[in-house]
């Protein structure tokens, strides 16, 4: 089962340090877009990095997992997203390998999430 950490004590600036700290040491990373006046299921999109930090808000859904399902040709992995939940959304996705992710949960002081 899927590890998710507790992100909502993160203001907004600790959440854009934490992506931009996740973005140097990632093993991949994207951003789709979802335009439902255009079509119901998200796109991907050629947008920088850059662009996407500006769109980020604190009502935007951030969340940072620690994934124990992956694909065969994956690492283990955490996945940091967003999503802006706007009317026009976008959707950031980040993965890190699992041993430069550690230091990266420690430096935020993030705890697994109780539910």
């Amino acid at each position: 089962m899927d590890t998710f950490y507790d992100t909502s004590k993160l203001t907004l600036p600790p959440r854009v340090e934490l992506l931009n700290d996740c973005k140097v040491v990632c093993c991949n990373w994207w951003i789709d877009k979802l335009d439902c006046s255009q079509s119901y299921t998200r796109q991907g999109t050629d947008m920088p990095y850059e662009e996407i930090i500006p769109i980020l808000t604190d009502k935007a859904y951030f969340v940072v997992i620690d994934r124990h399902y992956y694909m065969r040709n994956e690492k283990k992995h955490f996945e940091i997203e967003f999503c802006t939940m706007t009317s026009t959304e976008y959707f950031l996705f980040i993965f890190v390998e699992d041993e430069l992710m550690f230091p990266i949960i420690q430096k935020y002081g993030l705890l697994p999430a109780k539910y």
